[in-house]
């Protein structure tokens, strides 16, 4: 899919996001509509993130290429290409070779040449006398540093690169009956080796079967076929150029350097998701946190009640008190903040059974839950036999309290495992290396 599409519909889709949760629905109490409302800045750098990777798809839509050869004393680059056609992207690469060098004579090696070449020339079909795919022409430039000239019999047959003009339209066009597409066409292929001034020929024959191509392929490889006459054009140059457009097909080239539009949209597409990801696990690390917190004040609030409920205080004034207590930030924190809330509904005259089931769900744990409904049974049945439940409750917190800090001194001695490995690893290097360099 072209990418500027993509840019397209991410646009319509992020402004009609905003609109909807902004504009149209300003009062919708929605989870995600909330959850957008709260989080405008992700949109924001997704349409940021978006016109950077539309700006580049703009920039980069040239109509040539720049391809930069290597020196003489480089060696043979390969380049990627992609080519859309029909609404799939094709690949394909041409290979270019450094600028010329000046030829060297070497009998023997050239007959190893043509030996490779007796070998591999068939390329990717079954022999010579059933040709069907390209012929293999190439030879390994670091190890035959020949200048190496196909000369086809019949050029409407046989490209001077051993691609093959064998298409069924092209056979036609070319005067070739049905007849001779079944027994295949007889032609020759002379290759031509040279190299500071000494030369070498052989001929091979070859017979050539229609090959059958969809219009993908038949596309693509006249895009080849473009390509590799214009890099043959300038094997004298440093460089040359390269359409970006056939017949309304866009090729893209996949060396080019710098970040591709695509790229950077997806980029930015993922560091959205990991934000997303990373306000979520923040958000369980600090609930976690609390929960633990709370877990660790409950003894000492189920105490300060049994403590001041005996003492014959009331519920808000215990509150009050346990609120006027707490000094600087510790353990209790979240607990008492929550405390803090109870006592503002106490004094906006909101009803105490009210007050404690709502505490009881802001708070979530169950020991919690289950001294709240005591008390908010409290309120409503009466407080006979309330002490002796909040006597036992306490019994029972400040075992779990015992347990709780064991579980966390065994926590705590598991964590500095790592650093005692990794302390007796240094002083064992600190003996073992001066040891081993003075035997050195």
């Amino acid at each position: 899919m072209n990418i500027q599409i993509v840019n397209m519909v991410i646009y319509v889709l992020v402004i009609a996001v905003i609109l909807y949760c902004f504009f149209v629905k300003d009062k919708d109490d929605r989870k995600w509509v909330v959850y957008v409302k709260n989080h405008l800045f992700m949109l924001v750098f997704v349409l940021v993130i978006n016109t950077i990777s539309f700006a580049l798809s703009m920039k980069g839509k040239k109509s040539e290429i720049y391809i930069e050869r290597e020196t003489v004393d480089g060696s043979e680059e390969e380049y990627s290409f992609k080519a859309d056609i029909m609404g799939d992207s094709l690949p394909f690469k041409l290979k270019v070779p450094p600028k010329m060098l000046k030829p060297k004579e070497v009998q023997a090696l050239m007959e190893e040449a043509f030996s490779y070449i007796d070998d591999n020339l068939k390329g990717d079909n079954v022999s010579l006398d059933k040709v069907e795919k390209p012929l293999d022409i190439e030879l390994d430039s670091t190890k035959y540093p020949f200048d190496l000239e196909v000369v086809p019999k019949d050029y409407s047959l046989v490209g001077d690169d051993g691609e093959l003009r064998n298409q069924r339209e092209q056979l036609e066009a070319e005067g070739y009956t049905a007849q001779d597409m079944v027994t295949g066409i007889l032609t020759e292929v002379k290759i031509v080796m040279s190299y500071e001034g000494v030369t070498k020929e052989k001929t091979y024959s070859i017979k050539i079967f229609p090959k059958e191509e969809d219009d993908k392929e038949k596309l693509l490889s006249e895009i080849e076929h473009l390509y590799k006459r214009k890099e043959q054009e300038s094997v004298y140059e440093d460089g040359f150029l390269l359409p970006t457009n056939y017949k309304g097909i866009d090729i893209i080239s996949l060396d080019s350097n710098g970040i591709s539009p695509d790229g950077i949209l997806v980029i930015g597409i993922i560091i959205v998701v990991l934000l997303i990801i990373r306000e979520a696990e923040n958000k369980k690390t600090e609930e976690k946190k609390r929960n633990k917190e709370l877990l660790q004040a409950y003894p000492w609030f189920i105490n300060e009640m049994v403590l001041m409920l005996g003492a014959g205080m009331q519920v808000r004034n215990i509150f009050s008190l346990l609120i006027d207590k707490y000094e600087r930030p510790d353990y209790r924190e979240a607990l008492i903040n929550e405390l803090k809330r109870s006592k503002q509904d106490f004094d906006i005259g909101l009803s105490e059974g009210k007050i404690y089931y709502e505490l009881g769900r802001r708070l979530k744990l169950p020991c919690y839950i289950k001294l709240l409904a005591m008390l908010e049974q409290n309120v409503t049945k009466g407080s006979r036999g309330l002490m002796t439940v909040l006597e036992q409750e306490e019994r029972s917190a400040l075992e779990e309290r015992i347990n709780l800090a064991k579980k966390q001194g065994e926590e705590a001695g598991t964590k500095i495992l790592g650093p005692m490995i990794l302390l007796l690893i240094i002083v064992m290097l600190m003996i073992m290396v001066p040891a081993f360099m003075s035997f050195a």
